[in-house]
């Protein structure tokens, strides 16, 4: 299961929580380009810091394909 179905699971199974407030934060700073406390994940419980952090991987890790893979579209695409 992916890092962001995961999340959504727990912030679905636990939405009072602050952990969840703080997840949905993440999430909707990363969404919107805007900055976001990382102290705030760390200072989660283990679980759902460990959640947070595997989220931030994957959608860095994401991030990063997309870009690569946009840039040699463009390279492909000035050369025909």
């Amino acid at each position: 299961m992916s890092a962001i179905k995961n999340l959504a699971k727990y912030i679905n199974k636990n939405p009072d929580t602050e952990e969840a407030r703080v997840m949905i934060d993440l999430c909707a700073a990363l969404e919107q380009g805007e900055p976001f406390n990382l102290g705030r994940i760390y200072d989660m419980k283990d679980k759902p810091c460990a959640l947070a952090t595997t989220f931030l991987d994957e959608w860095r890790f994401d991030r990063h394909v997309m870009s690569r893979r946009l840039e040699k579209y463009l390279a492909e695409k000035t050369i025909d």
